[in-house]
């Protein structure tokens, strides 16, 4: 089995530095680099083999199997070997049969397995120790992902396909991927878990509506459309939430100087809530 391998984070110098690494340390991706494959059943099973006996002693008797049953059974043959081979830190027989095993697995639609055995090489071959290929895993990444979904697996494929998507992002220089799509990505990263995280949207709108409330409230840019008035902070909070709605009740108004403000908050709003939408309904599809 691989070793696990966690980075500590340095320590600063200064305060600045503290806070400065405690930011970094918050928005940075987990690192999905590390071997995942404790987190995997071993024990996983072919569906169209017979049932075993409840402790799992009594034998299968070939003879009694269906024809079109032995890919299903080889399949799960192959898996458990790798599993041993794995137990056994012989990584490069593991790998190899993992790999028979997934192949025999999709030709005999046994998703499950073929599933869990792609994560597996996937896991082994992204580990900086050879042998590493980084773009032979993304594809066994891709595979897995699209056998949870064969299987009906959504929430597996969906987690797996947002390690795989981190892991991407991490990756992005040994990728060698355009600047453009390393700042695209962080972007859906940061605002969407890539599209598989709809309350990080809920998140970041709420984030947005605090700030400029902070703005409106600090220069005193709201006032009363009736007395004048400035408002307090909730006031300033509640102007917000609606210019970011596009509600806008008209019972405050921005001052002159904020009203290039404020439409960037409406404008934003109106492509979060959009945004939020589409998410939604993307994790739904798949649920």
């Amino acid at each position: 089995m691989l070793d696990q391998r966690r980075q500590n984070t340095p320590g600063a110098d200064s305060p600045t530095d503290a806070l400065r690494e405690w930011g970094r340390t918050l928005l940075a991706p987990e690192t999905y680099d590390e071997v995942t494959h404790d987190d995997l059943p071993n024990d996983v099973e072919a569906d169209f083999i017979p049932l075993r006996s409840e402790d799992g002693s009594e034998e299968i008797d070939r003879r009694d199997i269906d024809p079109f049953q032995y890919d299903s059974l080889q399949a799960q043959e192959a898996f458990d070997r790798a599993v041993e081979a794995a137990a056994a830190g012989d990584e490069n027989e593991a790998i190899h049969q993992f790999i028979r095993a997934s192949k025999i697995a999709e030709t005999a639609r046994e998703w499950h397995l073929a599933a869990v055995a792609c994560q597996r090489v996937g896991d082994f071959l992204i580990d900086p120790r050879p042998p590493y290929d980084v773009d032979r895993a993304f594809r066994m990444y891709r595979r897995a992902v699209r056998a949870y979904e064969q299987c009906g697996l959504f929430g597996e494929a969906r987690e797996l396909a947002y390690r795989q998507m981190c892991l991407k992002m991490k990756k992005a220089g040994e990728l060698k991927l355009p600047l453009s799509q390393r700042v695209e990505m962080a972007f859906h990263w940061a605002v969407a878990g890539f599209g598989l995280r709809p309350h990080r949207v809920m998140l970041v709108a709420m984030l947005v509506v605090f700030v400029y409330a902070l703005v409106y409230w600090t220069t005193g840019g709201v006032i009363h459309a009736g007395d004048g008035r400035r408002p307090d902070f909730w006031t300033a909070l509640y102007f917000s939430g609606i210019t970011f709605t596009t509600i806008g009740y008209g019972d405050y108004l921005p001052t002159p100087g904020l009203r290039l403000v404020a439409l960037t908050e409406g404008f934003l709003g109106a492509f979060m809530v959009g945004f939020f939408v589409v998410v939604t309904a993307s994790r739904l599809q798949k649920s």
